[in-house]
């Protein structure tokens, strides 16, 4: 058998060929550019890119080959359907042939729509805040646009905003921009929108400019209804939001406004603007019950400190225990000058409650992290040998109003025991007198009565066994009624 040059070529190329062409399948899957591992991490790095905005940092993508899957808490339902629009966009339009990402699977939850809708704008000075819930990015951005268009506007506003269904409906967006227009006219004010309830306080100098405001705030959009509380220009004011506080206005003298100064510098750990003056004035009693009232104000989510001239004004949002002090210290104060308290009271968040749905009461395992959560706060203590609480146990007060209010539909028993560790630290009656006490400020609070069980008086020495990790010295405390007693 004889063999020609062309015929010994074939035979040893042909071998070569395919062990090139080998070579060639195996670069391309395993080490070239178009390898399925890199073409995995390529499409995860494009797709995660694609939520690099803003309103997307709680989304997350899992590639699997050109399979995403997107994970994450979505705040809306829109922005949910845009995070999956993205995602699926991100390397091109798609294929399965190095065309990008071929599918997308949601495994995200979706937040609840909220039942109380609120946005608030607090002004104070040239400064503004706005926080609260919007309905998304577009919302957002039309409020920028038409700060942008002010003339006038001095520093952009502080944003502290969160996107969430539930918005009500109706020209929502329009009534927020015409109460911060008139907010903008104020020397310093607020104004809330809660679902369709708007409100809009504060203070201006010119009267023509009040009236303006009450006529222009009195047409709202369709649906909506409005407030205005708006007064002249005050004596003394102290304004507070979150952490800023102002203080403006006249002082009697330099000694009333330095100790004023040093009492909120003292107490409050925030930013403090003094823009307080001094001017000769008849009276300074005023300025006492200023000093009893400031302590209690300053712990205020937010509101105003007002001196008329005739009368005080106290207005804003706190906390129940938090305005039980502060008119036992007014009450105390006495003093020659009228005191009108409009603040209201808010219940305490609590970290358990947060996202809840707003169409269905909280589970039972989230009423009970709730509840551990507001016995930690702080201790529950009495005046001693008397049945009366001590301020130091506000916040558990407050944290505790927080869960019978938000968990209404179970029951709470309120034990109580006269030893701890063995060591006595009641009197039987005396500790079944602070038992009874503290059920009452609860019910004094509009908590119903029969939310509240009182059981036997617990005398061994054991006391409060199920407290957990609290002080085993406590002597009250609270827990959920078993199932197996409903």
């Amino acid at each position: 058998m004889s063999f020609d040059r062309r015929t010994v070529l074939d035979l040893v190329l042909a071998p070569l060929g395919v062990l090139a062409y080998g070579f060639l399948c195996w670069y391309a899957v395993y080490v070239g550019p178009t390898s399925a591992d890199k073409l995995e991490t390529r499409f995860g790095e494009g797709a995660q890119a694609a939520l690099s905005a803003p309103e997307f940092d709680w989304a997350r993508v899992e590639m699997d080959g050109q399979v995403a899957t997107l994970v994450g808490l979505a705040p809306t339902e829109e922005l949910k359907s845009r995070a999956l629009r993205r995602v699926a966009l991100s390397s091109g339009r798609g294929g399965y042939l190095h065309g990008g990402v071929t599918r997308v699977v949601d495994q995200t939850d979706l937040i609840p729509p909220v039942g109380r809708y609120e946005f608030r704008a607090e002004k104070i000075g040239d400064r503004l805040k706005l926080s609260g819930f919007l309905p998304g990015p577009d919302a957002r951005l039309r409020i920028e646009d038409w700060f942008a268009e002010q003339p006038d506007v001095v520093m952009a506003p502080i944003m502290d905003l969160a996107y969430r269904d539930g918005v009500p409906e109706g020209d929502w967006l329009g009534m927020l921009e015409l109460g911060l227009a008139q907010l903008r006219r104020l020397t310093d004010g607020e104004f809330t929108i809660v679902n369709r309830r708007a409100v809009l306080k504060g203070e201006v100098r010119d009267s023509a400019i009040r009236q303006d405001i009450t006529l222009r705030m009195a047409r709202p959009p369709s649906g909506f209804s409005t407030d205005v509380e708006i007064i002249g220009t005050a004596v003394w004011s102290a304004r507070l939001s979150g952490d800023l506080l102002r203080l403006n206005g006249q002082m009697p003298n330099a000694r009333d406004r330095t100790r004023i100064e040093q009492l909120a510098d003292r107490l409050f750990d925030g930013e403090i603007i003094n823009d307080s003056g001094v001017g000769l004035m008849p009276e300074d009693d005023w300025v006492d019950a200023i000093e009893e009232a400031l302590p209690n104000f300053l712990k205020f989510r937010d509101g105003a400190l007002i001196f008329m001239g005739d009368q005080i004004l106290i207005d804003g949002h706190a906390t129940a225990s938090v305005l039980d002090y502060l008119r036992e210290d007014l009450v105390r104060s006495g003093g020659g000058v009228d005191i009108i308290q409009r603040a209201e009271a808010t219940p305490l968040d609590l970290a358990a409650f947060e996202e809840l749905p707003a169409d269905s009461p909280p589970s039972r395992d989230v009423c009970q992290s709730a509840l551990d959560e507001a016995l930690g706060l702080s201790p529950i203590n009495f005046e001693y040998a008397r049945d009366e609480l001590t301020r130091d146990s506000g916040p558990v007060l407050d944290g505790l109003l927080s869960v019978f209010q938000t968990c209404s539909h179970l029951v709470f028993e309120i034990e109580a025991a006269t030893h701890a560790r063995g060591r006595r630290i009641a009197l039987q009656n005396l500790t079944s007198d602070r038992q009874q006490a503290f059920s009452s400020y609860f019910i004094a609070h509009g908590v119903p009565i029969d939310q509240l069980e009182l059981p036997e008086i617990i005398t061994t020495n054991s006391g409060v066994a199920w407290a957990g990790n609290l002080d085993t010295d406590r002597q009250i405390s609270v827990r959920l009624r078993e199932l197996e007693d409903d």
